[in-house]
């Protein structure tokens, strides 16, 4: 299975309007209208890469991942039949909401709805932001990154590496177990980490990543949100493996975001896994 990107990222929200506030005048995020209640935002050429809606619990909602086009949707979906995986095709109005020309849908084995989608459509214009952001890193890289927690981690990986064709990054054991997976030259799009460590016996979304092209754009924002008294959850710092350059915030949703630059990418013919000691060089103090 030959996935793109991490193309979009849904969200629940008990209170969509205050995570709001946070996407556009902390993050730097474009709000754009959505339809029954969500609210698209923009951070580069495409109509939205995440979007909020109303619901009973606050986390993450779905999570969309691109293929090239209707013939390798197809190609996908029975890929996943050959493993057993039930799949379900999107009805019209969830690809209204989403903006993509076809999608499905199923269920990874931690619970996480994962979305296969082509034809993802182009925002009006330029990206604007709300603030002093002029771009974010994404195009054929994709979003970002999510990190999800898990009651079993070795089962994720197995699933996103057998199943969907991602490849592993690196791995780690300490201070818990982790394992990071890439599906283009960014170091991860999608790791897993060990949900019990942290507590919580049930999958849920730990945090999104946002990349900005510079270290400065990440020293503002980080100054910004200690003026504004968000939550900080870790302190600037740089991460072991992947060398990026970010602190932690808690958004209104419960949902950490990391907000950083300089992570480094993978040449799938040079690059060597490893199990990293630690997950950090220096900072990310909580």
């Amino acid at each position: 299975m030959d996935i793109k990107q991490l193309g979009y990222l849904g969200l629940s929200a008990r209170e969509p309007d205050a995570f709001t506030t946070y996407a556009t005048d902390i993050l730097g995020m474009q709000r754009v209208e959505g339809e029954d209640g969500a609210t698209h935002f923009r951070i580069d050429d495409m109509h939205h890469r995440i979007t909020v809606e109303a619901g009973e619990q606050d986390g993450g909602a779905y999570y969309g991942w691109e293929v090239a086009d209707g013939d390798a949707l197809s190609a996908a979906l029975n890929e996943l039949s050959d493993h057993g995986v039930v799949a379900h095709e999107a009805t019209q109005r969830e690809l209204e909401i989403r903006r993509v020309a076809d999608m499905a849908h199923f269920l990874d084995p931690a619970g996480n709805r994962v979305e296969l989608f082509h034809g993802a459509s182009l925002g009006e214009g330029r990206f604007t932001s709300a603030r002093d952001v002029e771009r974010f890193v994404t195009g054929d890289l994709g979003l970002g990154h999510v990190v999800l927690a898990s009651p079993d981690v070795a089962a994720q990986q197995r699933f996103y590496t057998d199943v969907l064709g991602f490849k592993i990054s690196d791995t780690m054991r300490v201070p818990f177990q982790a394992t990071f997976l890439h599906t283009n030259p960014r170091h991860h799009s999608i790791a897993f980490v060990d949900g019990p460590f942290f507590g919580i016996d049930h999958p849920f979304l730990h945090h999104f990543m946002l990349e900005v092209p510079d270290m400065d754009q990440v020293g503002r924002t980080y100054d910004l949100v200690l003026d504004r008294d968000v939550p900080v959850t870790m302190t600037l710092g740089r991460h072991s493996n992947d060398q990026m350059f970010s602190f932690y915030a808690e958004s209104p949703v419960g949902v950490h975001t990391e907000f950083g630059s300089g992570g480094v990418l993978i040449d799938d013919e040079t690059w060597q896994v490893t199990e990293i000691p630690g997950p950090d060089l220096w900072g990310h103090r909580h």
